[in-house]
């Protein structure tokens, strides 16, 4: 059987080393780049990687022994027809990208593009049209969405374990778009629906009139009454984690999957009035892989199937307008915004736009290790 082709467009730090930044004692499963992900798995074979700097074309050609590498990703996408095209840039030229993918013929049938999903809501709103015009899965790359911790507790809550899920909390210092879209589309996937509301304040320090990435506490409302509170501020030890409550339990994640436990509520033993709340076992799943392969394996299954990827386009697109609504709340005195945004054209620069300085962070690291 012809195997899965795959291509990468950005050749840097999430596409290609960040693997050598993981410890031991980290906690993140292996592998976690595009690349090494893509490689791990037997039924994909890469037919061509691109980027504009010729330092990362160069870096990827020595690291991977990889030389089907192009400047232009639009002649790789040509000459390669790939099934499966990673977008790994940086989140400003993302957008165009994913358009032209969708838009240019190329026979791809899906996208696992890097997070946020783009800087303005207008630009989601093209992105997410024109790849389900071309009818194209598009996976945003919202990592826990995949991560076998996370999935187990989903199903768990979607089987029942925890009854009717009430309210969802959710703790991570970061930027709100940034590395703050993890966290929000952690919490929206066990809300059971699209946030209708949010009422926002950011962060002590943070300017409400810019566009540029800010820390900020949210809380959200969902259909059938559910309600989410997040907190991209500082969380002490409580850093990282999740908690999901029903109406007979509880999930608890902690320090980003590596602790989770599991809550019922049980009758009450003699001597005791009322229900207790009592500590049960919380079963891996049986199949344990990297989180990121699990990416590849679910973009296999949406173009087989037709279903949608576990963070679609339209799932990160809402984690950027919960983002932005919550500065808009701030803004007008932290009242009550309602969901969707009016205006398309608001945005968020992501901090590593910020941080960036227009150099990619791979060849930054080389030049600083270089003196």
């Amino acid at each position: 059987m012809a195997r899965t082709r795959a291509a990468v467009i950005g050749l840097g730090r999430i596409a290609s080393t960040i693997d050598d930044e993981i410890q031991v004692y980290d906690g993140h499963s292996l592998p976690y780049s595009h690349i090494a992900c893509f490689r791990a798995v037997p039924e994909v074979e890469i037919v061509g990687m691109s980027d504009t700097w010729e330092e990362q074309r160069e870096a990827a050609r020595q690291r991977w022994g990889f030389d089907a590498i192009y400047a232009d990703y639009r002649a790789m996408l040509d000459e390669t027809r790939p099934d499966i095209v990673s977008v790994c840039t940086s989140a400003e030229p993302r957008a165009s990208i994913l358009i032209d993918i969708a838009r240019g013929g190329y026979g791809v049938k899906a996208i696992w593009a890097e997070k946020p999903i783009t800087i303005s809501l207008q630009e989601a709103d093209d992105v997410v049209n024109a790849c389900n015009d071309a009818g194209i899965a598009l996976a945003v790359n919202c990592t826990r969405r995949w991560i076998n911790t996370y999935t187990q507790a989903l199903r768990m809550v979607n089987d029942g374990h925890i009854g009717d899920v009430q309210h969802v909390v959710a703790r991570a210092r970061s930027g709100l778009s940034h590395n703050g879209s993890h966290m929000l589309t952690t919490l929206t996937m066990f809300t059971g629906g699209r946030a209708e509301w949010v009422v926002g304040e950011l962060g002590p320090d943070e300017d409400p009139m810019s566009d540029n990435d800010f820390t900020a506490s949210g809380f959200l409302a969902f259909p059938n009454g559910v309600r989410g509170y997040f907190r991209a501020l500082d969380n002490g030890p409580n850093d990282h984690s999740y908690d999901i409550t029903g109406t007979t339990g509880m999930i608890r994640i902690m320090g980003d999957g590596r602790a989770t436990e599991l809550w019922t509520l049980e009758a009450p033993v003699a001597g005791q009035r009322n229900s207790q709340a009592a500590r049960r076992f919380f079963p891996p799943e049986r199949q344990m892989r990297a989180g990121a392969v699990n990416v590849i394996y679910d973009l296999m299954h949406c173009i087989e199937t037709g279903d949608a990827p576990k963070c679609s386009g339209e799932d990160a697109r809402e984690a950027l307008e919960i983002a932005i609504a919550t500065r808009e709340s701030h803004r007008r005195g932290n009242v009550r915004v309602n969901l969707p945004v009016e205006d398309r054209r608001e945005r968020i620069i992501s901090q590593e736009v910020i941080n960036s300085g227009g150099i990619p962070r791979a060849i930054q690291r080389q030049r600083d290790a270089q003196g």
